[in-house]
């Protein structure tokens, strides 16, 4: 699995590519839609916990993948969270 984007660089860029690549879609998925909506289902929310993790070092539960957040709302706490890495 490899999203275009640099998770480092560009987390909601990075999120977004690879929750659309892990689902099957040809594009990102919008930033402001909620999670839950667009057919994330425990494995995949288990995929993408699992990726994130290997890939940055922060840890997402998987549950937050399932319900109102967003892939805005994930990213943020992805940047806060390698922000609190390198400090």
């Amino acid at each position: 699995m490899t999203p275009h984007h640099d998770p480092a660089a560009d987390p909601r860029a990075w999120l977004s590519s690879l929750t659309a690549e892990l689902l099957g879609l040809p594009e990102g998925i919008p930033a402001d839609r909620p999670l839950g909506e667009i057919g994330i289902d425990s494995l995949t929310a288990a995929q993408l916990s699992v990726e994130v993790e290997e890939r940055t070092g922060a840890t997402i539960p998987l549950e937050r993948f399932l319900g109102d957040e967003t892939i805005a709302d994930l990213a943020r706490e992805l940047a806060a969270s390698q922000e609190v890495a390198r400090a």
